[in-house]
């Protein structure tokens, strides 16, 4: 019998790839932080939520979760969970940096003088009920982009 030469290209493509939960884990965390103070120095800047930044946040946080390869939809719930993470960092950044600039404060000292008891409070009173679009969009886009497709053989 006679052997065909497999090019590496389609051998790679037919070798399942190794999932790591932990990889997706670490490189989800370190996204929803890079969007979330993204999300606060645009805002910081403009003066103004742009809430597409949440939109943005999904699709970061789901992009850099899927780099743990991962097919179960516990890939999809990670992503989908730190989505959400990185939209309420973007949000605690920007109080932070607005409080920052009001008291005439570097953003580390900024941050040691927040009451953290009063933060829950603070998103609270800011919150808009548009945000809950956007969000559910960032969620969905977390969940959706973190898993990759199982090849159908």
């Amino acid at each position: 019998m006679e052997s065909k030469p497999v090019s590496p290209i389609t051998a790679a493509s037919e070798t399942p790839q190794r999932q790591s939960l932990p990889l997706a884990i670490i490189a989800g965390i370190v996204a929803a932080i890079v969007g979330g103070i993204a999300w606060a120095a645009l805002t910081l800047t403009t003066e103004y939520q742009i809430g597409y930044m949440a939109v943005a946040i999904g699709f970061l946080v789901g992009f850099a979760v899927r780099l743990g390869n991962g097919t179960s939809k516990t890939f999809g719930y990670v992503g989908a969970v730190l989505a959400l993470l990185g939209c309420v960092l973007g949000n605690f950044f920007t109080m932070v940096g607005f409080y920052a600039r009001a008291e005439k404060l570097d953003l580390l000292s900024a941050l040691s003088a927040i009451d953290l008891s009063k933060v829950p409070g603070a998103m609270a009173a800011a919150f808009n009920p548009m945000d809950l679009l956007f969000y559910g969009i960032a969620i969905y886009e977390g969940y959706r982009f973190s898993q990759r497709r199982e090849l159908n053989r």
